[in-house]
């Protein structure tokens, strides 16, 4: 007979992890969060829109800024030192794609919406 989950397995956690990122300018602290499923779905709905080429086929089009702005909006609940939101949105290149590693990624989010399976959004 197989064992029966507790809620706690079943719901994402509301403490943010603690991150050290190495930066060419130190170490930076970032606590994170996870997204949820739901949160995951609402963020392809705003960042992705299916339309037609020239052939008539689906076309995906991602407005990748819109989902990196929402994920760092989202998951970062804090930063030693402490950055605005502003100042997250306006970090140098190097320090974003330090922290980009440790958050979602797009692809991740796709292949939850298709459950692996193939697609047009794939």
């Amino acid at each position: 007979m197989a064992e029966r989950a507790k809620a706690s397995d079943l719901v994402i956690s509301d403490e943010a992890e603690r991150h050290v990122v190495e930066t060419p300018h130190g170490e930076l602290i970032v606590w994170i969060k996870p997204l949820s499923w739901i949160a995951r779905q609402n963020a392809i709905t705003k960042f992705v829109s299916v339309g037609t080429d020239s052939d008539g086929n689906m076309s995906p089009q991602v407005d990748f800024g819109g989902y990196w702005e929402f994920v760092f909006r989202t998951c970062i609940t804090k930063t030693d030192p402490n950055l605005t939101t502003g100042q997250l949105l306006n970090l140098k290149a190097e320090v974003g794609e330090q922290i980009q590693k440790l958050l979602p990624s797009f692809e991740s989010l796709m292949e939850g919406l298709t459950g692996g399976m193939t697609g047009p959004l794939e």
